[in-house]
C-alpha cells in the first residue's frame, strides 16, 4: 500500500476542516473563514395579517437571494427566489398561507451561500383569547446593554415557547436615526447576537421616536404595510388585541389627519383588548432634572378617547427608566429601558410603580385578564400587576351590571341628565363626539344635571362602585 504524501495529506484534512454551505441557487461553496454576506437581517415585520409574515435583510454586495420555509427544518412548505430592491441591496419577502398560531422554521440563502436560519410563530389566530407578548423602548446608545435586555426577552421564549409572538417597541431604536451608522452600529451589528437572534424571531413592531430623526431611515428599514398618510402611524389586530401605534413628530391634535384616522380606528375596533403604542407618555415619574415631562397632548386629547373608546394600556418610553401611572382605570407603562442612558425617576401625580433600570415588559393576556411583569435585564422582578377587562364578551361583570340598572342618562331641554337610581359614591365625565372632555363632577344624589349649548353626540362614563359604564346621549338635533 502506498503513502499518501504528506503535502497532500495536509491540504486535504485542511480543505475538509473548514464548514461548508451549498447554496441551493447556484450550488456554489462558502467556507466559514469568509466575510458574511449579511449586512442587516434576517429580521421579522408583521404586516397586520396572520397568514403572512414579512422578512427583510440587506446584503454586502449585490445578491440574489432564497427562502425556504417550513414547519420543520426539511422547509417543505415553500421556496422563494429574491432579488435586491432600492439602492441599498435590501431584500424583503412576505411568506403567504401560513396558518395562524403556528410555528415555522425559514432559512435565506444568499448566491455565495451564506445562510441564516430562525424561526416564528404565525400572527394569532382572529379567535384568539390567550396570547403573550413582549414590550420595551430606548434601546439607543448603548447596544451592549440593549444586546443583555433582548437576551433576557429571548431566555424568556426559550422558557415559554408559545410567546414566540411579538415584541412592540415605543421609539428611540438609535442614537442618530437620520444617520446609517447609528443604524449599522448599534441596532444591527451582527456581533449583537442576542439582537440579531431576537429580531429574527419576534416580529417587530416600533413607534417613531424623537431620535429617529426625519424618520426616512426608520421608514427604509420598517416598512410596515400599514402606514396611514405616507407617515408613521398604522394599527393591527393580533388575536383578542387591537393596537394602534402613534406618530408623535406628526400632527395628532384636533382636525389633523393623524387623529381623525385614530378617532376612525379606535371606534371600528370591535377587539375587547386596545393597546396605543407611542414615544412621549402622558404620565410619567419625569425626573426633578433632565428627562421628560408629561405630554399634555396625551392628557388633553387621547386619555379622553381611551376612555371613550375602552383603551387600556398605552406603552411609552422617551424616559429612561419603569413608571407605571393609572388615569381612570388606563395604563400608562413608561418603558424606557432598553439601553439608552439611564435617568432617575420621581415620585409624580397617578404613579403607581417607579425603577431606574434596564428592563423589558410582558403582557400575558387570558380572556378577560391581563397579567403584566415588568422585569429587569438581571432576571428580577419590578413589579407584576393583573388588569381585569370586563368589556370582554362573554364576560358577566355583576358590578358594571348593577351599575348599568342603577343609572340612567338622557337628554331635557338644554341639559343631560344623569339619574342616580341608588345614590351611588362616585364621579361622571362627560365627553364631546371629538372625545374632548366637557364637564367632570361628584354624582350628586339622585338628579345630576349637565348643561350644554351644543349639539351633538356625547358620551358620559359614571364610575361608581370600583367599575364604570358609559352612556350615550344625543343631545339636540343633529
Amino acid at each position: 500500500m502506498k503513502k499518501i504524501p504528506i503535502i497532500i495529506f495536509s491540504v486535504f484534512i485542511t480543505l475538509i476542516s473548514f464548514s461548508q454551505t451549498v447554496n441551493p441557487i447556484k450550488g456554489l461553496v462558502k467556507t466559514s473563514t469568509e466575510a458574511s454576506d449579511f449586512v442587516k437581517g434576517p429580521y421579522l415585520l408583521y404586516p397586520a395579517d396572520n397568514t403572512k409574515m414579512l422578512i427583510i435583510w440587506q446584503t454586502l454586495s449585490t445578491n440574489t437571494c432564497a427562502v425556504d420555509w417550513g414547519t420543520d427544518i426539511t422547509y417543505l412548505s415553500g421556496s422563494k427566489p429574491t432579488v435586491e430592491y432600492g439602492t441599498a441591496h435590501q431584500h424583503k419577502i412576505t411568506l403567504d398561507g401560513l396558518t395562524p398560531g403556528t410555528k415555522y422554521f425559514y432559512r435565506v440563502t444568499t448566491n455565495n451561500a451564506d445562510t441564516k436560519t430562525s424561526s416564528f410563530i404565525s400572527g394569532a389566530a382572529d379567535t384568539a383569547t390567550v396570547i403573550s407578548f413582549y414590550a420595551y423602548g430606548d434601546t439607543r446608545t448603548y447596544p451592549t446593554t440593549h444586546n443583555a435586555v433582548a437576551k433576557k426577552i429571548l431566555d424568556e421564549v426559550n422558557l415559554n415557547p408559545k410567546s414566540q409572538s411579538l415584541i412592540v417597541m415605543s421609539g428611540d431604536l438609535v442614537e442618530k436615526g437620520d444617520t446609517e451608522s447609528s443604524w449599522t452600529n448599534e441596532f444591527f451589528l451582527p456581533t449583537y447576537t442576542s439582537i440579531q437572534e431576537m429580531l429574527s424571531k419576534l416580529p417587530y413592531l416600533a413607534s417613531m421616536g424623537n431620535h429617529e430623526g426625519q424618520g426616512l431611515l426608520f421608514g427604509k428599514y420598517f416598512p410596515y404595510p400599514m402606514y396611514a398618510s405616507g407617515r408613521y402611524y398604522y394599527s393591527f389586530d393580533y388575536g383578542p388585541v387591537h393596537f394602534t401605534v402613534l406618530d408623535q413628530y406628526t400632527t395628532y391634535t384636533v382636525g389633523s389627519a393623524q387623529y381623525t384616522w385614530l378617532v376612525n380606528d379606535l371606534a371600528a375596533s370591535s377587539k375587547p383588548w386596545k393597546i396605543i403604542l407611542d414615544h412621549e407618555p402622558g404620565w410619567t415619574a419625569y425626573p426633578t432634572s433632565g428627562g421628560h415631562s408629561n405630554n399634555t397632548t396625551v392628557q388633553t386629547l387621547i386619555q379622553p378617547l381611551c376612555i371613550k373608546y375602552g383603551v387600556q394600556f398605552i406603552i411609552s418610553g422617551h424616559n429612561h427608566f419603569y413608571s407605571r401611572a393609572s388615569v381612570s382605570n388606563v395604563m400608562h407603562i413608561t418603558s424606557g429601558g432598553g439601553g439608552a442612558p439611564m435617568y432617575t425617576p420621581a415620585d409624580r401625580t397617578n404613579i403607581l410603580k417607579m425603577d431606574k433600570s434596564y428592563h423589558f415588559c410582558k403582557l400575558d393576556i387570558n380572556k378577560n385578564v391581563l397579567n403584566f411583569t415588568a422585569e429587569r435585564s438581571d432576571g428580577t422582578i419590578i413589579e407584576t400587576f393583573g388588569y381585569v377587562n370586563s368589556n370582554v364578551n362573554g364576560v358577566i361583570d355583576v358590578k358594571q351590571n348593577k351599575l348599568a340598572d342603577s343609572f340612567s342618562a338622557y337628554s331635557k331641554e338644554n341639559s343631560i341628565i344623569i339619574l342616580n337610581k341608588l345614590n351611588l359614591k362616585g364621579f361622571y365625565t362627560v365627553y364631546d363626539n371629538w372625545g374632548q372632555e366637557i364637564v367632570q363632577k361628584e354624582l350628586a344624589e339622585i338628579s345630576n344635571k349637565v348643561t350644554l349649548k351644543v349639539h351633538g353626540v356625547y358620551y358620559i362614563r359614571i364610575h361608581a362602585e370600583d367599575s364604570f359604564i358609559v352612556k350615550k346621549v344625543i343631545f339636540g338635533n343633529i
